[in-house]
């Protein structure tokens, strides 16, 4: 989920938003650029604050998982572990996009 933002927040700002609308999600930056917000060992979402956009994207939270994933796909091919990815996971990764993306929209949407 991509949307356009009137002022910048600061990745402070938005963690302490979240931790107060969801105290029961696990918050931390990845370096400088992306907040990791983990629901569980496998469902979680990563966002990225630009200039004036807020992009929210349903991913694994951990490089672990990303690597694995990752891993899987290339021993794999591509076909079976994408079924596999669909059939589990990207509803989860869905729904806690637009939970957080709608939230954060309320929240620093404008326009």
């Amino acid at each position: 989920m991509k949307f356009d933002i009137t002022k910048q927040p600061t990745f402070d700002e938005v963690q302490e938003k979240l931790s107060q609308k969801f105290p029961q999600y696990d918050l931390k930056m990845r370096g400088k650029q992306f907040l990791i917000v983990k629901k569980s060992a496998t469902c979680g979402v990563n966002i990225l604050i630009r200039k004036n956009k807020i992009m929210v994207n349903g991913n694994f939270p951990s490089m672990g998982a990303q690597l694995l994933f990752t891993f899987t796909l290339v021993m794999l091919g591509i076909l079976i572990p994408l079924i596999i990815y669909f059939l589990t996971f990207h509803k989860k990764f869905k729904a806690m996009e637009n939970e957080v993306g709608e939230f954060l929209k309320s929240e620093f949407g404008g326009f």
